[in-house]
């Protein structure tokens, strides 16, 4: 089997609707997203599972995982897209936003156990320490906060993954919180999400990803490289710090995502999923499968994707 016969698990990607939803990113400018991402007037207003079939082309994406797009009706949002992903033949799971320090937790907690593709919750947590735009929390000591840690506990009979969105700079407190709950399973988005790109930078990252790295209950996923990098990033770019997660997680707690269609802003789809294949290149068959498909099927528990052709997904 070549890189062009490996299936794909696409763990992070959106659909949208500002017909049916109300989506602040959209109702007036972010500052925020614009510093992740610039001028995003391009980004879809709608953008739904029939586009985003048209968008993989010739990948052969076997199953994917819908991460809410902080509407300002999370149980809304998930009850719409859990509708639309009826439609699709793939497996689908679901990720959905809570936050933990919420009186209202458990009744969310309960609503999304009602949906049968919610597999995940997560909260943005992203606290950048010296740019107040990239601010998402409410504040920035929530994941050491007896009472935050509390509202997840709610997740230890309830089978679900929990993600946290922070930055470099918030990973000795996620290495404490993982930890402290061995029993759930955590998902890291974002690489940890470097935010300082120099040399220096690059390897305080690498030591805090590393402490993480030694709790076995935490995968990180790798996506979102434009709003790490910018735009016009290159393959010489990325690689090393791909390279350096893969080797700090291993494959197995290792997944791509497209961020679908965020990173249209940057590359198409195929164009990312090349640059993946071009990093890994050297990586043995089974390896290349974890990263693809296998690893994201497994913490996410996904059922088997039904057999599908095989399509190219770069060299």
């Amino acid at each position: 089997m070549d890189s062009s016969d490996i299936q794909i698990l696409d763990c992070h990607q959106h659909f949208i609707d500002a017909r049916r939803l109300h989506y602040p990113v959209f109702a007036q400018r972010s500052a925020g997203f614009e510093a992740l991402v610039g001028d995003y007037s391009a980004l879809p207003r709608v953008y739904l599972l029939e586009d985003y079939e048209r968008d993989c082309g010739a990948l052969n994406v076997a199953g994917t995982v819908w991460a809410e797009f902080i509407s300002d009706n999370p149980v809304s949002e998930v009850q719409w897209a859990e509708e639309l992903v009826q439609a699709s033949d793939r497996p689908t799971g679901m990720i959905a936003r809570v936050e933990f320090q919420s009186p209202d937790l458990d009744r969310t907690l309960d609503s999304y156990a009602m949906m049968h593709h919610v597999r995940c919750v997560r909260q943005h947590l992203g606290w950048h320490p010296t740019n107040a735009s990239l601010r998402f929390a409410s504040r920035p000591d929530l994941l050491s906060d007896a009472a935050w840690r509390r509202g997840l506990e709610s997740l230890r009979h309830r089978n679900l993954v929990c993600e946290f969105e922070i930055f470099a700079s918030q990973l000795p407190d996620l290495a404490a919180v993982a930890a402290a709950y061995p029993d759930l399973q955590f998902v890291l988005p974002v690489m940890g999400w470097p935010i300082d790109l120099t040399n220096d930078g690059q390897a305080a990252w690498k030591r805090s990803l590393a402490k993480v790295g030694e709790c076995p209950n935490v995968a990180v996923k790798i996506f979102a490289l434009e709003c790490i990098f910018g735009l016009s990033w290159t393959v010489p770019q990325v690689r090393p710090w791909i390279l350096q997660t893969i080797d700090i997680f291993g494959p197995s707690r290792c997944m791509f995502a497209s961020h679908m269609p965020i990173c249209k802003l940057a590359c198409s789809i195929e164009q990312l999923y090349a640059a993946y294949i071009e990093v890994i290149r050297d990586f043995s068959m089974s390896e290349k499968r974890q990263l693809l498909h296998d690893t994201a099927t497994e913490v996410y528990r996904l059922p088997a994707a039904p057999e599908r052709s095989a399509k190219a997904v770069g060299p």
